[in-house]
């Protein structure tokens, strides 16, 4: 147990978990039969990536500082590459889950609201 806690750790720490939210919440909307889940966790892990140095630029680092951050983050540790495979098994299951249960939500209603008689409830 210890080391499945060790793991998501890893994945999912406290500082960054809020900013995980926020995409995969938003994220989650804009999945559709075209553009399907596996699509949208590789944009929602560029996007993840990008974030803190795109905060830096804008709350006014240097360009130096930015790319040395950029330089920094490009040398993996063991632990960070076991870390980026979790946060992105965690995004695709997260959601490739909301997409099936708004699918199962929108096709227990009918298509045809003309009937009154139809309606599941």
């Amino acid at each position: 147990m210890d080391a499945l806690v060790y793991l998501l750790s890893l994945g999912f720490s406290g500082s960054d978990a809020p900013r995980a939210a926020i995409l995969l919440l938003i994220g989650a909307l804009f999945v559709t039969h075209r553009f399907k889940p596996w699509r949208m966790t590789l944009l929602l892990i560029v996007i993840d990536l990008a974030w803190p140095f795109i905060a830096m630029a804008r709350e006014g680092a240097s360009p130096a500082m930015v790319n040395a951050a950029i330089r920094g983050a490009l040398e993996f540790p063991e632990d960070a590459v076991v870390g980026f495979v979790v946060r992105a098994s965690g995004f695709y299951l997260f959601i490739r889950g909301t997409f099936s249960i708004r699918r199962k939500l929108q096709s227990a209603f009918p298509d045809d609201q003309s009937k009154p008689g139809l309606l599941p409830f």
